[in-house]
């Protein structure tokens, strides 16, 4: 008979427990960020090369350069930073910034915020298990190990939140390989398409 203690659940008692001390760690690192977040504002601003780093972020970004797409994709790739990707990417083109350049940054920069996404979801993973039912997430993985493929490349390359089911696999321990060649596929063909229409309708 197999062992199947790895997925023995915790008791709601516990469970309840996990998620209170969760959410009040957050709220007191959220409260502690706010009261001191002009001060660190500050203090950044004080230092020449971070300063310098800020003033260069904020340019590139804003001027959707291919060193801002970049950025912007790696920033706005990570699971909690919302972020229009398609806008930002066909923005770059229009721009003026090369094609293949304008890709390879912004898919670059992507699928390294997915590395991290990943890596984030994967550590949680003992403290999340901890509240959710822990049959539901080995569920849920297995019907991904079977019918995932398909919906990991629609939500890469339809405008979904790619990065929060990649954050999601990272917690239940999705194969990340598999996970990360989809997710590379579902982008590059959003791009691909989003370069193709730019090319017809600015002609």
């Amino acid at each position: 008979m197999k062992n199947y203690s790895f997925i023995q659940e915790n008791s709601h008692l516990s469970k309840i427990w996990t998620l209170i001390s969760s959410v009040f760690i957050l709220i007191l690192i959220l409260i502690i960020s706010i009261f001191f977040s002009a001060f660190f504002y500050s203090l950044l601003n004080s230092l020449p090369y971070v300063s310098a780093l800020i003033d260069f972020l904020t340019e590139n970004i804003s001027n959707a350069t291919v060193w801002g797409l970049f950025f912007a994709h790696l920033i706005g790739g990570i699971f909690f930073v919302p972020s229009p990707d398609e806008i930002i990417f066909y923005y770059g083109l229009v721009k003026g910034n090369p094609y293949f350049l304008a890709f390879l940054s912004a898919v670059i920069g992507y699928m390294i915020a997915q590395v991290v996404n990943y890596y984030i979801g994967s550590k949680l993973s003992p403290l999340i298990m901890h509240i959710i039912s822990k049959r539901k997430v080995y569920k849920a993985r297995r019907f991904v190990n079977k019918y995932g493929v398909l919906g990991i490349f629609l939500f890469n390359f339809l405008p979904f939140p790619g990065p929060l089911l990649t954050f999601a696999l990272g917690i239940a321990k999705y194969n990340f390989t598999r996970l990360f060649t989809i997710t590379l596929i579902g982008k590059m063909c959003k791009y691909i398409v989003l370069i193709i229409f730019y090319f017809i309708f600015s002609a």
